[in-house]
């Protein structure tokens, strides 16, 4: 265990791109943290936007502060560059639109010194717009690699993007660990599942500190396209191919993740109303949730989402119809006459 006086280097990495709005609360919540031995690495990632001259002012002011300017290569790649340039003893990843809570690198050493993990994080965070009550009790415990990389999968269990957590970087670097450049969504689990099982064990505690925003309509978790999901079950694909586990919880766990997703990517087919388009991808994905439907008796998801997946199965179609119905008749104004 580390001793209280323990005061390493920690690496913040932000990768940026079109977060011109966001990108100076983002930075104020990094170089605000109660703990201050923090070097803040701004990736620019080609950016079109103000980004790259808002991070260049930001470093003008405080030393803590490096920025990149690069060609736009992708999040991956602005990641990977990160760490490559970072020289801290631990590393943090934050997205651009996204912020900290004050004590957010302080929390996360925290787990570190009573886990003593390469690799630690919070199970859960703020969302926002939304709800922002913080737990009533924190608890701290330590999984090993099998159950970190089987719950890191587990829909709904804990957050599954690369924020949120902290790294030690020679337990990265040792690993060959990198985020991969063919995957623009489900890039981040892709590379926490693999760090899980390659890891120790993994330290997880409970309290928020990370806000994770939700209304950024140009973030590519938000903005509605067919082609990402493919991309999301790709990075999926190859979380199983290179698995080092083999239990059936890791089974059970990769296969409902992949199952809600085809979900989704069915669902976004049917909302967006492109299913001409999508033919092919929309019968693989009509024929993939009615196969496995049974499988969600079981499953640790909402009853509602249950019920609404075996309604797509039966007819996804009317079903589609009358949520677009629904929506349409919450946003007409109520007229009291």
């Amino acid at each position: 265990m580390k001793g209280t006086d323990y005061t390493p280097l920690i690496s913040i990495v932000v990768p940026m791109y079109n977060v011109e709005k966001y990108i100076a609360k983002c930075i104020d919540s990094i170089i605000g943290q109660s703990y201050r031995n923090i070097e803040l690495i701004l990736v620019d990632d080609g950016s079109p936007d103000n980004s790259g001259h808002i991070a260049d002012d930001f470093s003008k002011k405080d030393d803590r502060i490096k920025v990149i300017h690069k060609e736009n290569q992708g999040v991956s790649i602005a990641r990977n560059l990160g760490i490559e340039k970072s020289i801290g003893e631990y590393i943090v990843f934050v997205d651009g639109d996204d912020y900290l809570d004050p004590d957010y690198v302080e929390y996360m050493l925290g787990i570190v010194e009573k886990t003593n993990a390469d690799f630690v994080m919070s199970k859960d965070c703020f969302k926002f717009p939304g709800n922002l009550q913080q737990i009533e009790k924190d608890k701290i415990e330590i999984y090993t690699p099998d159950e970190a990389a089987a719950l890191l999968l587990y829909p709904g269990y804990v957050e599954i993007g690369c924020w949120n957590k902290m790294f030690y970087r020679d337990f990265l670097v040792k690993n060959k660990l990198s985020f991969l450049s063919e995957f623009y969504m489900g890039e981040g689990l892709n590379f926490i599942v693999v760090a899980a099982q390659l890891s120790k064990g993994v330290g997880v505690g409970n309290r928020k500190v990370y806000y994770y925003r939700k209304d950024n309509l140009n973030s590519a978790t938000t903005v509605l396209n067919v082609p990402k999901f493919a991309n999301a079950l790709a990075a999926l694909d190859d979380i199983e191919k290179k698995s080092m586990v083999h239990t059936s919880q890791f089974k059970e766990s990769l296969e409902l993740h992949r199952y809600l997703t085809t979900f989704v990517a069915l669902s976004t087919i049917l909302s967006t109303e492109s299913r001409k388009v999508y033919q092919i991808e929309y019968k693989t994905y009509l024929s993939a949730i009615r196969k496995d439907a049974l499988s969600l008796i079981k499953a640790d998801v909402a009853f509602g989402l249950k019920i609404r997946i075996w309604m797509y199965c039966i007819s996804p179609k009317i079903v589609s119809k009358i949520f677009s119905l629904l929506r349409k008749m919450k946003k007409k104004p109520f007229v009291n006459k």
